[in-house]
């Protein structure tokens, strides 16, 4: 990893930001119709609100992924039976960038 000055590093984040939020902006304006800017007050507090809460379903299971990484770590060093090729797999799966897979089972009441 390169050394960073803080102005490299706020460069990437801010550069990236919007890079990203141009493309996330267009697609947004292409599904919804345009004129986002048009909204109501209540409409996007709604919004903002359904985006906060999933935003922390978001972090509850990023924190558990990340707790999974350093169980991972540790079995690593301490567990002989752990293999690379093991471990790459588990982390791979771990970081990996794969929807959320859907439920088949059924719930009887």
């Amino acid at each position: 990893m390169n050394p960073y000055t803080p102005e490299e590093d706020s460069e990437e984040i801010w550069g990236d930001a919007y890079l990203s939020g141009r493309a996330k902006y267009k697609i947004g304006q292409e599904e919804h119709g345009g004129g986002f800017w048009t909204g109501g007050a209540s409409w996007y507090a709604e919004s903002l609100r359904e985006e906060v809460l999933d935003s922390v379903a978001y972090l509850h299971h990023l924190r558990r992924r990340l707790a999974s990484i350093r169980s991972l770590a540790r079995l690593m060093r301490e567990d002989d039976a752990m293999t690379l090729p093991m471990a790459a797999t588990i982390l791979e799966h771990l970081a990996g960038s794969h929807a959320p897979k859907p439920i088949t089972t059924k719930h009887h009441d």
